[in-house]
């Protein structure tokens, strides 16, 4: 496979915003495969101790759609997963080694609430990880006061975590974000853009035409790297 890896997708239907039917979801897929993605996590929302996860819904919906890249012929290959919003009631689902993984490694997608200050993220990575987890910190653009604290390069150190910025965040936004974000990649803060897609229209799949313009702020090998292109895998089993 050598198209892109979007580790961050919501196209399983009727679990959580994403896709609502069946048919969304299919065609999510159609557009996922015509964007060049060749590796597909489906990170349905999962909140411990909020609202169990529908796993038994999850799985057989989550087959309905590898059944349809099958049909279709696509090089899709779907993984599992799941996009946790840490709750203090995450810290005890990790020491109880039951939170939903990335295609079975031991990596999590972990989110918070915007306004999370740095101290929260960081009790947060040190009872996850603690735990044997390792993170894959979700659209770190959405954190502002994460960002003005300075602290991200110390928990990338400290904690071992790798970051997510979504697609649209690389193609949109204003003078200041872009300068941003630019300098977050030119400083290696970033390791993968995703598509954090949740249907066809306002929330699609983008990752062809970021993929581009990290060609021209980066060079093809790192907007490689960022992508997963090439089975430049991220995660590591």
């Amino acid at each position: 496979m050598s198209g892109f890896t979007d580790y961050h997708a919501h196209f399983v239907y009727g679990v959580d915003d994403g896709a609502r039917t069946r048919e969304e979801m299919f065609a999510m897929l159609d557009a996922a495969a015509a964007d060049g993605v060749t590796r597909l996590f489906a990170t349905s929302h999962s909140t411990p101790g909020m609202e169990p996860f529908p796993r038994d819904v999850y799985q057989r919906h989550l087959d309905f759609a590898r059944a349809y890249c099958a049909e279709k012929g696509y090089d899709l290959m779907l993984e599992s997963g799941s996009e946790l919003l840490y709750t203090p009631a995450a810290a005890y689902a990790a020491a109880e080694h039951s939170l939903v993984t990335l295609g079975g490694t031991d990596w999590v997608l972990l989110e918070f609430v915007p306004d999370v200050a740095a101290a929260e993220v960081e009790t947060a990575l040190r009872q996850i990880t603690g735990s044997g987890y390792r993170v894959l910190l979700a659209h770190i653009e959405r954190y502002p006061r994460l960002a003005r604290s300075g602290a991200l390069p110390r928990l990338k150190e400290q904690y071992g975590i790798r970051c997510q910025v979504n697609a649209a965040t690389v193609l949109e936004g204003g003078f200041f974000q872009r300068r941003k974000l630019d300098r977050w990649l030119k400083d290696g803060l970033v390791d993968a853009i995703s598509s954090d897609a949740h249907n066809c229209t306002t929330r699609a799949t983008r990752m062809q035409a970021a993929y581009e313009r990290l060609c021209g702020i980066l060079g093809q090998p790192d907007a490689d790297a960022l992508t997963g292109r090439n089975n430049a895998l991220l995660l590591t089993p």
